[in-house]
């Protein structure tokens, strides 16, 4: 599905992506952990097409993400830490805008259904997002990745902010997104999260993933000293 070799990006001195590699099948779950500049948000940068890589590639389904970004993002959906909606609109009539803007046809029905997958309630179907929590707002945009059929979705700090019940729900709807067979990149510091939904697990530090670890190997206690063992050495 994700394949990703030897990406390499550097801004002057600053080598921000150093031969990075892993790949994620279909329906596999790959979490990036690692501190601030470590070359996780660069990394997801390059996936969605903001910025070239240097060198190296990243391959989804065969197509390269760098050379044909355009058509590689008609099967992605990017999730960003804070999802911006149209606060004015209610969460169907913001999907089926993001829809036409995709050229996606989709009537409200099947919009209204997606949203009660992911945990949208029939209350909140009619309601202004506007007041929609973060974990709410996530909801909507995972609704349209559902409705998109999308192949990789992406997420950048996606538990940031999230209360214990918003977490937990956040990943039963993830784990929804995984029984469709879409792969997922999660990008987070939340090694909790990370334990509780990843197949795969990586580690970055200046640039490069340090470990990648297949998470059924670990307990949480194990996860956490491999995590922080490695900036203590």
């Amino acid at each position: 599905m994700l394949e990703v070799n030897h990406l390499n990006k550097t801004y002057g001195n600053n080598h921000a992506v150093n031969e990075l590699s892993f790949s994620i099948k279909k329906g596999e779950i790959l979490c990036l952990l690692g501190a601030n500049g470590a070359g996780k948000t660069t990394t997801l940068n390059m996936l969605l097409g903001f910025i070239e890589p240097d060198s190296g590639t990243a391959m989804l389904d065969g197509i390269d993400m760098t050379e044909q970004s355009s058509l590689c993002r008609q099967s992605m959906m990017y999730i960003p830490e804070n999802v911006h909606l149209y606060p004015s609109f209610t969460a169907i009539e913001n999907i089926a805008y993001l829809a036409e803007l995709s050229d996606i046809d989709i009537d409200a029905e099947a919009i209204k259904q997606s949203l009660l997958k992911t945990g949208i309630t029939e209350a909140q179907l009619t309601r202004q997002v506007g007041d929609f929590s973060k974990g709410m707002r996530q909801k909507v945009a995972i609704a349209f990745a559902l409705l998109k059929h999308a192949k990789l979705v992406l997420m950048d700090e996606p538990t940031s902010g999230l209360d214990p019940v918003a977490t937990q729900e956040f990943i039963d709807v993830v784990n929804t997104i995984k029984s469709r067979g879409t792969a997922v990149l999660i990008v987070t510091h939340d090694l909790l999260c990370a334990h509780q939904l990843a197949d795969q697990i990586g580690i970055m530090q200046g640039g490069q993933l340090t470990q990648l670890i297949h998470n059924q190997s670990l307990d949480l206690a194990q996860l956490t000293d491999r995590y922080f063992n490695q900036f203590s050495v």
